[in-house]
C-alpha cells in the first residue's frame, strides 16, 4: 500500500531516537473517510474517530496522555491523506512543554496530502512553560490538487501564574510545500528574556501568538476567487473586533493574531475557517465534538 510506503521512507530518512510515534493514514472509500493505517510507538494514541457530517470527514482525536514534553522526549506525527479523503485531526487539550532541567524536547509533525484529498489540522492551543528547551518541526507536503487547513496557537507561560518567560529556549520551523514547491517557510527562535518578547517588533509583551493557514482546492486559486473571499473574511473580523491580520501570499490564504486571550484567538480562526470550508467545499463549520466537553 502507497501509505506504508511513505512511512517506511520516513523511517529510513530519519534518525532513530527514544521516542513516541504515530503513523496515520486516511484513504477515501465509498460515501467516507476512514483511517486506514495506523501505528504507534510509545504514549500516543488515536483516541476516537466520528463522523459527524453527511459528506463523511472523519474526524480523528489524537491524545498524549502525558499531556506534556519533557527533557529528552522526541514526539513524531506522520498523517497522510489520499484517494479523495477528507480528514479533520485535533487534540481534546492544550499541549504543553515543561521545564526541561536544560534538557532538548522535540516535536516533529509531517503531513502528506495526495491527489484531492483535504486535511484540516485543529490542535488546541500549546503552551510553553518557563525553563522549557523546546524544538518544534511542522511540515506540509500537498499534491497540486490537494487543500489544507490548518493553524498554530501558541501561549508563553502559564497565564494563570503571570508566568514569564526567564529562562529555556523555543524553536520552531514550519514549512508548507505544494508539488514540491515551497509556499510557506516560518522560522522562530528565542530565549529566555529574549528582547524580542517584549518589543514591539515581536511580542509587545503579549502572551499569545498564532498563525492560520489555508490552501484552497485548484479550482479556486485565482485571483478573482481569493481577492474576494479574503475581503469578506476581513469584514467579518472586523465586526468581531479581534486583533487578527489577515493576508494572502500567492494562494495561501494566511492569519495571524497577538494578545492575550487564547479563546478569543481560537473564535476568531474558527470563523476563518467555517467561512472557507462553506466557499471551497460548501460545509458547515462543524466543530470537532471534543471541543465542546
Amino acid at each position: 500500500m502507497k501509505l506504508n510506503q511513505a512511512f517506511n521512507d520516513y523511517d529510513r530518512i530519519h534518525p532513530k531516537y527514544w521516542f513516541a510515534k504515530l503513523e496515520m493514514g486516511f484513504i477515501g472509500e465509498k460515501n467516507r473517510t476512514i483511517l486506514a493505517h495506523r501505528k504507534h510507538f510509545g504514549p500516543v494514541r488515536v483516541q476516537k474517530m466520528l463522523w459527524p457530517e453527511k459528506t463523511g470527514v472523519c474526524h480523528a482525536i489524537i491524545v498524549h496522555p502525558p499531556a506534556g514534553i519533557a527533557g529528552g522526549d522526541h514526539l513524531t506525527f506522520i498523517m497522510c491523506a489520499e484517494q479523495q479523503a477528507h480528514a479533520l485531526v485535533t487534540t481534546p487539550g492544550a499541549g504543553k512543554w515543561y521545564k526541561t532541567n536544560q534538557k532538548q524536547a522535540f516535536q516533529h509533525i509531517d503531513i502528506t496530502v495526495k491527489d484531492t484529498s483535504v486535511f484540516e489540522w485543529l490542535p488546541q492551543e500549546t503552551m510553553l512553560f518557563n525553563g522549557a528547551n523546546a524544538n518544534s518541526e511542522m511540515t506540509i507536503s500537498l499534491d497540486q490538487q490537494a487543500s489544507f487547513i490548518g493553524w498554530d496557537m501558541f501561549v508563553i507561560g502559564r497565564q494563570a501564574r503571570e508566568e514569564y518567560f526567564s529562562e529555556g529556549k523555543y524553536q520552531n520551523k514550519f514549512q508548507l510545500f505544494q508539488n514540491n514547491k515551497l509556499l510557506v517557510t516560518d522560522f522562530l527562535r528565542f530565549e529566555g528574556n529574549d528582547r524580542w518578547l517584549t518589543s514591539c517588533l515581536g511580542m509587545n509583551g503579549c502572551a499569545v501568538m498564532a498563525s492560520f493557514w489555508a490552501v484552497p482546492p485548484e479550482k479556486f486559486r485565482s485571483k478573482f476567487f481569493l481577492d474576494q473571499h479574503v475581503d469578506q473574511i476581513r469584514e467579518l473580523i472586523m465586526r468581531m473586533n479581534i486583533n487578527v491580520t489577515l493576508t494572502l501570499l500567492d494562494t495561501v490564504v494566511s492569519a495571524r493574531y497577538l494578545g492575550n486571550d487564547v479563546r478569543e484567538c481560537h473564535d476568531a480562526f474558527a470563523a476563518i475557517r467555517a467561512k472557507l470550508r462553506h466557499y471551497w467545499f460548501n460545509l458547515e463549520e462543524e466543530f470537532p465534538r471534543i471541543w465542546r466537553t
